[in-house]
């Protein structure tokens, strides 16, 4: 099948984290019991083709780090979250992971192969990217593999105070990309009007916003300025352990209330 349940969709727990493992035995009902009391199906998908027809059918631009045409991967290497009611399609989330070799993560992005297979041939005329200041020392330090986050969407009825879905899916993903390829810093690029509105920190709960990318796009020459977003495993799992502890249990509408009082 294309696409399989949460608890389906695990596999053994990577042997870098053993030390982790019980929490992450611990998350992984907590998340299927908390959609499932919320009215929602969460499915898991190696097949991005799939899942990208699925994004692009809510009317979000699939990452290139996502689309196997633009930028190929391993089988196994990229992993689609798509969250479903009663109406359709709720969310959607991806993740995937980057191996660099001798290379660093600055490299890929100064040189655009993060998000083309051959850049001289498949980006835009004039299109470049300029990475400087905190982003770049900190992108120099990643010298071996990472985790790209992405391609998330909420549907406007799960958005703002209605539920927190956002941030439990930035858990879900960190928790799952724990679990299967070890401990891994996780990494994105947003734009300056994300950043200046504290999604990053409030949503995303991003442990560092650095400055600072310039990506110049002939498509969209008003949106430059982009800042690089990180986290690093101890703080993935101090999240999951808060999650655990019950703070940040998944919260729509009046859901949050009668789950607690079933935990009760």
């Amino acid at each position: 099948m294309t696409e399989t349940p949460l608890l389906a969709s695990i596999g053994p727990i990577h042997a870098d984290v053993l030390d982790q493992r019980a929490a992450l035995e611990t998350v992984f009902p907590l998340f299927d019991q908390d959609f499932h009391a919320a009215g929602l199906d969460l499915q898991i998908t190696g097949d991005l083709e799939h899942f990208n027809g699925l994004v692009r059918s809510v009317g979000k631009f699939v990452p290139n780090a996502f689309d196997p045409k633009i930028k190929p991967f391993r089988s196994g290497d990229a992993i689609g979250f798509v969250v479903r009611d009663a109406a359709g399609i709720v969310a959607t989330y991806a993740v995937r992971l980057y191996r660099f070799g001798v290379t660093t993560l600055a490299d890929h992005l100064t040189t655009l192969s993060l998000f083309y297979a051959n850049p001289v041939e498949q980006m835009a005329r004039g299109e470049r990217l300029l990475i400087e200041g905190e982003a770049d020392r900190y992108a120099s330090t990643i010298d071996d593999t990472v985790v790209w986050v992405g391609a998330m969407w909420v549907r406007p009825d799960y958005r703002g105070r209605v539920s927190n879905l956002p941030t439990v899916l930035g858990v879900l993903g960190g928790s799952v990309i724990q679990a299967r390829w070890g401990r891994q810093t996780t990494i994105s690029i947003v734009e300056r009007g994300i950043v200046d509105h504290g999604v990053v920190k409030q949503r995303y709960r991003s442990q560092y916003v650095l400055d600072r990318i310039r990506w110049f796009r002939p498509h969209i020459p008003d949106r430059t300025e982009m800042f690089l977003i990180a986290k690093e495993p101890p703080v993935t799992f101090a999240q999951i352990d808060e999650l655990i502890g019950g703070d940040t249990r998944l919260r729509v509408n009046e859901i949050d209330g009668s789950a607690a009082k079933a935990r009760a």
